[in-house]
């Protein structure tokens, strides 16, 4: 199932024209294959090709099979992108680099496992649960901070997560 969240905070953008979005770490294209269905025009970017093979002839999605925690340069055009989601995932070394994938203007929004997520289920190694307000931390120097939520969450399943959406543009 899709995240309400990230759907929810691209409805409210309103958006009357043809957007780019990049769905990062798609996985089963569960929040790409909604979208796709609106006036955006998706890349989606995920390093298990079987789950890509699932919508990857559907229009307006073009897909991408890549690891993007190698040391290679992400195969992504900087400044392209109007909109850039990441669920359920989590990469530290390079999350600073998502900032210069977006146009001026365009906006990032993220959502992911938070520490005390252990207590439910997976994740629970450390390295990919957020310290709280980590999506602040990394993010607000760079891109103004529009919404943010740090706590239980009980969409699919309840969790603890954070949930930030930021903006590109002047500071």
């Amino acid at each position: 199932m899709y995240s309400k969240w990230i759907i929810n905070q691209i409805e409210s953008l309103q958006i009357k024209k043809r957007i780019n979005l990049l769905d990062f770490a798609s996985g089963s294209g569960r929040n790409c294959i909604p979208l796709s269905n609106k006036n955006i025009s998706v890349t989606a970017i995920d390093k298990n090709q079987e789950k890509i093979n699932q919508y990857k002839s559907l229009n307006n999605i073009n897909t991408i099979c890549f690891d993007l925690e190698t040391n290679e340069e992400w195969p992504l055009t900087r400044e392209n992108y109007d909109v850039i989601i990441v669920v359920n995932y989590l990469f530290r070394p390079k999350i600073k680099k998502l900032i210069n994938l977006l146009k001026k203007d365009g906006f990032l929004f993220y959502e992911t496992f938070s520490v005390g997520n252990e207590k439910f289920g997976f994740p629970k190694n450390p390295n990919f649960l957020l310290k709280e307000g980590e999506l602040l931390d990394v993010f607000a120097e760079e891109l103004l901070p529009l919404s943010f939520y740090d706590g239980k969450t009980e969409e699919r399943r309840a969790s603890i997560k954070q949930m930030a959406g930021f903006k590109k543009g002047v500071l």
